[in-house]
């Protein structure tokens, strides 16, 4: 059954749909590995790693992961690729995003920590989450969320697992969710 055409919360279809054009970094309107290998070298860029750096292996690692994960599970007509309907469609198994998702949120989430403190900062946390292509005013207000402590930092284990919930939620309760509200910056 095609989500679309299922009961499902118009805030978590617009968020798949996001997710979808997110990652489908060409715009040919199909997921491939060419697009997760040009998210991971755009974030790579925009924090200054180089690829060739344990961190950059990482995300370089993580992403191929990530879309290694992605085609095994929505490739449904086994042609390499994902569609938008195979992505709504077949998205939704929390545990199979999470095995999905890991090593990328893991990956991402070490980068955006540049000094090796455990802790992300707000600037680095926009520079990545602004190369990956979110609005800066959502991505601000995502980072107060998830700064609890509210001393400007947000540990690099709470950020992975937000990521992670990203990927595998299918409500609108997780704080992650604001990146999909309507901004004036986008």
């Amino acid at each position: 059954m095609n989500r679309e055409s299922a009961q499902v919360n118009p805030a978590v279809l617009e968020r798949l749909r996001l997710r979808f054009r997110m990652l489908d970094r060409d715009g040919d309107g199909y997921l491939e590995g060419e697009d997760f290998d040009q998210l991971a070298a755009e974030v790579l860029g925009a924090m200054g790693e180089p690829t060739e750096s344990a961190k950059g292996r990482a995300v370089l690692a993580g992403h191929r992961r990530f879309w290694e994960g992605l085609r095994a599970t929505l490739d449904a007509d086994g042609d390499g690729r994902i569609s938008p309907d195979e992505y709504v469609a077949r998205l939704g198994d929390p545990g199979e995003a999470e095995r999905n998702t890991a090593d990328y949120a893991r990956s991402l989430a070490a980068l955006a920590d540049r000094d090796d403190d455990g802790f992300i900062t707000l600037d680095d946390f926009l520079t990545i989450m602004a190369a990956i292509g979110f609005a800066r005013s959502n991505s601000a207000t995502l980072f107060q969320k998830l700064d609890e402590s509210g001393d400007g930092r947000v540990p690099v284990e709470r950020w992975a697992t937000t990521i992670m919930d990203y990927y595998r939620a299918e409500g609108t309760d997780v704080p992650i969710h604001v990146l999909t509200a309507p901004v004036a910056d986008a």
